[in-house]
C-alpha cells in the first residue's frame, strides 16, 4: 500500500496570508494529502511575505533550516515575495516557485514536483487584472474560535514605500457580497464565535462595483448565530461617518487597527498617504463618543527617508496624547521597485533603532494608560486556549486571562492589570450568571 504524501506549510506575515494558507491545505487534504510536521513532510510550502526585508531574512533562513533537517523534502515558494523578489530565489535551492494567481490551484503543482518535474513557474505579475475573489474555507483545521475570512484583494493607493500593491496589483477585487455571507454563515454553524474580515486594502471593499463596506457589514450582521465581526487594518482616509455608526452594532467590535504610520504630517505627505494627522484625531474622537473605551491599534514607521529628529518627536507627541491598546513599530525597509527606495536622505540603522527603542517605551506608557481604564469594567471574553489559567481576546482586542476550563463567550470583569515580558494583559474574574455561548 502507497504511503499518501505527506506536506507542511510555514506562513509568514499578514491574516490574509493565514486564509490563503487554509485555502491550501484545504485542497491538499481533500487531494489524499496528509498535513504533518516540517521534519517529517515531503514538500514544504513556504507561504511568504514581502512587506519588509526582515520578512525576506526570515523566509530565506528558514529554507535553508528546511534544507539542513529535511534535505530529501521538496521545497516549493509562493506568497508575494515570488511576486516582487522573484530573482533573488536564483541562490536557493528551491523546487518550485508558485505565483499568487496559482496558490489558489496548489495541488496540481505539488503533484508535478513530487513526480519529478521540478521547474520554477513563470510568475505572471498582471494575474490581478481578470482575477475574481470567489474562494471559500471550511477552516476544519483551526480551533473553533477565530476566522478569518478574505474579502478584499488589491491596493488602488500608491503610498510611496510599500511593495504590496506590486506584489497583489492595483486594482480592487472584492468578493460578492452573498458569498462572503455563505462564508461566514458557514463558519458561525461551525462554530466559530469571532469572524474577521480581512483584505489587502479593506477599507475599499466593493468600490470598483460601486459598493462599500458598511454594504457588507449591512449584510453580515443579519448572519443568524452567536458570533461577533472585527475588521481588520483600515486606512484613515476610508474610515467615513457611515462606517463610525455601523460601528455602534452590537456584533460589531469596538475595536479598529487604523494605519497611522507617522505623527508628522510632512512625513505623511512623502509617504503619499492620503490623510494628515488632524484627520486621524477627529476619527479617533468620533469613535471614543460611540464608545469611550473604544480600541485603537496603530502601525507606525519609523526612520522614513528624511526623517528629522523633529518630524519623529511629533510621532512621539501623537503617542503621549493618546492611549492605544497596541502599537506595532517597523523601521523603515527600502523596497525596490517603490519610490522611496530611491528617496534621498535614507536614514542609517543605527538611529532606527534607537528610534524604534525610545518609541516603543512611549508606545508601553500609551497601552498601559488604555488598558487601566478598563479595570473594574465588564467584556466579553472569547476563550481560546487553556494552559492552568485559559486566556481569550475580549471585544477590544484585549488579551484577557479567565480562572475557567468553559470554552467560548465568557461574560467578565477586568481585575488587575498584568505584564509577562513586555506584553500587557488583564486578569478578569467571571460574571457566572452571564456566561454565553
Amino acid at each position: 500500500m502507497v504511503e499518501p504524501c505527506k506536506f507542511s506549510i510555514i506562513t509568514f506575515g499578514c491574516k490574509i496570508n493565514q486564509y490563503e494558507e487554509e485555502l491550501m491545505k484545504e485542497q491538499l487534504l481533500n487531494a489524499g494529502f496528509v498535513l504533518k510536521r516540517v521534519e517529517e513532510a515531503d514538500v514544504v510550502i513556504f507561504n511568504s511575505c514581502a512587506v519588509t526585508e526582515e520578512a525576506l531574512r526570515k523566509l530565506f533562513q528558514k529554507i535553508r533550516h528546511v534544507r539542513r533537517f529535511n534535505p530529501h523534502s521538496k521545497v516549493v515558494v509562493t506568497g508575494c515575495a515570488v511576486q516582487t523578489d522573484l530573482n533573488r530565489f536564483e541562490h536557493f535551492k528551491v523546487d518550485a516557485i508558485v505565483s499568487l494567481e496559482k496558490k489558489k490551484k496548489i495541488v496540481p503543482v505539488v503533484q508535478e514536483v513530487l513526480h519529478g518535474r521540478s521547474e520554477i513557474f513563470d510568475v505572471n505579475r498582471t494575474f490581478w487584472r481578470n482575477e475574481e475573489l470567489g474562494e471559500k474555507i471550511s477552516a476544519d483545521s483551526w480551533e473553533k474560535t477565530r476566522a478569518f475570512v478574505k474579502v478584499e484583494d488589491g491596493c488602488d493607493r500608491a503610498c510611496s514605500y510599500c511593495a504590496i500593491r506590486i506584489a497583489r496589483g492595483s486594482a480592487i477585487r472584492s468578493k460578492p457580497v452573498s458569498l462572503v455571507a455563505e462564508e461566514v454563515t458557514h463558519l458561525v454553524e461551525k462554530g466559530f464565535r469571532e469572524i474577521v474580515l480581512v483584505g489587502v486594502n479593506l477599507g475599499r471593499y466593493g468600490k470598483e462595483r460601486g459598493g462599500s463596506l458598511v454594504d457588507l457589514l449591512k449584510v453580515l450582521i443579519n448572519v443568524e448565530g452567536e458570533f461577533r465581526i472585527r475588521l481588520s487594518s483600515l486606512n484613515p482616509e476610508d474610515i467615513d461617518d457611515d462606517l463610525i455608526s455601523i460601528l455602534a452594532t452590537p456584533k460589531l467590535c469596538p475595536h479598529l487597527h487604523i494605519s497611522l504610520q507617522s505623527g508628522s504630517d510632512s512625513v505623511l505627505s512623502r509617504m503619499n498617504r492620503s490623510y494628515q494627522t488632524a484627520d486621524f484625531f477627529k476619527i479617533v474622537e468620533k469613535l471614543r463618543k460611540i464608545d469611550p473605551l473604544f480600541s485603537v491599534s496603530t502601525d507606525i514607521i519609523v526612520g522614513f527617508p528624511g526623517e528629522t529628529e523633529e518630524e519623529f518627536s511629533k510621532t512621539l507627541l501623537l503617542l503621549e496624547r493618546f492611549d492605544f491598546s497596541r502599537v506595532h513599530i517597523f523601521r523603515f525597509s527600502p523596497r525596490k521597485g517603490t519610490p522611496a527606495f530611491r528617496m534621498n536622505g535614507q536614514i542609517d540603522g543605527t538611529t532606527k533603532k534607537r528610534r524604534a527603542r525610545f518609541l516603543r517605551a512611549i508606545a508601553h506608557q500609551s497601552t498601559e494608560r488604555y488598558l487601566r481604564r478598563h479595570i473594574g469594567r465588564k467584556r466579553t471574553v472569547l476563550v481560546e486556549e487553556e494552559d492552568g489559567l485559559s486566556w481569550g481576546y475580549d471585544e477590544y482586542y484585549i488579551k484577557c486571562t479567565l480562572p475557567t476550563k468553559d470554552s467560548g463567550f465568557i461574560e467578565a470583569t477586568a481585575r488587575t492589570l498584568k505584564s509577562k515580558g513586555e506584553e500587557l494583559y488583564l486578569d478578569c474574574g467571571i460574571l457566572f450568571e452571564r456566561k454565553v455561548g
